[in-house]
């Protein structure tokens, strides 16, 4: 015969002791709490009734219990309530379970099961001695829940209680067996895991409770089933306690980082866009679904007081996507691609590639009066005459293109900026010809050079002279018409 009762305690608890399995959470604003009054087994030689609380924001709970011995249920049900009333905020419910221990059988080490039913379930369990007369019992083993994803490197953390009717601690001991899937697992021969190479839990932290690690460094990476169970008879070759099994995955190899890239890695400055590729990157065992990738683009930059280098960062890009690095504009230098790959386990490797950018130096082309002319030509320039120069056509790779310079040097001092200009014969060159020359250059500092010769058919101290002397010329001439037409006219007489 089944019995449970719930009702309402307004009341909040306040609990001073640890309590076994008591279990709270509070997500997306529903907070709930279920929990036993003790953190000790029950001694039951009858029926009993079990008790405990829950705590909700919720008005209609639903708690849900399951009695089983052996892996066999020996009594379940449910218990709901619907509270109408919104005046307390998270009410604390007692619930009562009646548990027909007679009608089981003779004796069991039994565990309950409580579950708080809702969009978060919650469960505690609870260990129960029962028999009808004296009786050795086997152990009593809970083990807390593992990680979600049961994926380890080196180590499992493992921790749970364990309880003997007599007082004594029991021996907590494991063992693990490679498996070929979690479908797969847990199918070990109990004689076998008895016999195999068991491994015995460190020592008891506090009371009934341990907390350890399992040292699984040495195995190799994949799927496994790992056994927990306590005995009370060491070095027993049988098992007298509830074993626990779960499908682990084990990574304790780095994953292996590559990066395939274009032969010549000597490019030239405004390049076409050159991918790096990270893809043929993987996990020893798992594969590359669940990698992560982390690229670090870096310049070698040299030291100004010294000779060595250091590294600046120019971009940083990740993601489980990024299996590739595009690069389509950098300006010349040397560059150093990191690549790091990284598992679920946080294992990781590295690899690197080396590549320079090598900057093209401008194109200088030139034209004057819009005929273009070559380094080397010669061109006559008259005293009077000016010149278009126009070097605006002058090229280079498109990153460069807006930062070209041009300079014009006569006898090569500097003379204009600007890449059209109107040039004259210059006032400071004296002899009759010069070197006229245009300078491009761009953001790198590199140059191109077109060199003319200009000349004039004759000196400029020869025209200076010949005109001074052209007007020396006629003022004599002029002096002397003048004179003559004053002497003949002093000789006429006056009537």
């Amino acid at each position: 015969m089944k019995y449970v009762r719930l009702f309402v305690i307004f009341l909040f608890l306040n609990v001073t002791n640890p309590i076994l399995n008591e279990v709270n959470a509070e997500e997306n604003g529903l907070y709930q709490s279920i929990s036993f009054p003790t953190n000790s087994p029950l001694e039951v030689n009858n029926s009993t009734i079990v008790s405990g609380f829950v705590s909700s924001s919720e008005i209609s709970i639903m708690i849900t219990w399951q009695l089983e011995s052996s892996n066999v249920i020996l009594d379940n049900g449910q218990l709901t309530l619907d509270f109408p009333s919104e005046s307390l905020q998270n009410p604390t419910y007692q619930w009562e379970i009646f548990l027909d221990f007679p009608s089981y059988g003779n004796y069991c080490t039994c565990y309950l099961t409580v579950t708080l039913e809702s969009e978060f379930p919650q469960t505690i369990t609870k260990p129960i001695f029962y028999s009808s007369n004296e009786h050795i019992f086997n152990p009593a083993f809970i083990l807390s829940k593992q990680s979600e994803n049961n994926l380890y490197s080196d180590n499992i953390p493992i921790y749970g209680s364990s309880w003997s009717q007599n007082g004594f601690l029991p021996d907590v001991h494991w063992n693990i067996f490679e498996t070929n899937s979690n479908a797969a697992s847990c199918d070990v021969e109990i004689s076998q895991i008895l016999s195999n190479s068991i491994k015995l839990i460190s020592p008891y932290q506090d009371s009934n409770t341990f907390h350890s690690s399992l040292d699984i460094s040495n195995l190799n990476d994949g799927y496994y089933s790992l056994y927990t169970w306590s005995n009370i008879f060491i070095e027993s070759e049988q098992l007298n306690s509830k074993i626990h099994c779960s499908f682990v995955q084990i990574d304790n190899n780095a994953p292996s980082s590559e990066i395939q890239a274009q032969n010549n890695l000597i490019i030239l400055e405004g390049f076409d866009p050159i991918l790096f590729d990270g893809s043929i990157s993987t996990d020893p065992f798992f594969g590359r679904a669940k990698l992560n990738f982390v690229w670090v683009l870096s310049q070698i930059i040299p030291n100004i007081n010294d000779d060595n280098s250091h590294m600046e960062v120019k971009n940083v890009t990740s993601g489980s996507d990024e299996r590739t690095f595009l690069i389509d504009d950098l300006n010349s230098g040397n560059y150093t691609l990191i690549l790091t790959v990284t598992d679920e386990c946080g294992l990781s490797n590295s690899s690197s590639i080396s590549f320079s950018i090598v900057n093209m130096a401008p194109i200088a082309r030139l034209s004057i009066n819009q005929l273009e002319v070559f380094n080397g030509e010669s061109i006559e320039l008259l005293a009077d005459e000016e010149l278009e120069l126009d070097a605006s056509e002058s090229s280079d790779t498109e990153n460069d293109i807006g930062s070209l310079r041009c300079i014009w040097k006569v006898n090569n001092v500097p003379f204009y900026e600007g890449c059209v200009r109107t040039f004259s014969w210059p006032n400071s060159v004296e002899s009759n010809e010069f070197t006229l020359s245009l300078e491009v250059s761009d953001n790198d500092d590199l140059i191109s050079q077109i060199s003319l010769i200009i000349t004039s058919d004759t000196s400029r101290n020869n025209t200076y002279f010949a005109l001074m002397l052209l007007l020396f010329s006629l003022i004599f001439v002029s002096y002397g018409f003048y004179k003559r037409y004053s002497v003949n006219e002093e000789k006429i007489p006056k009537w």
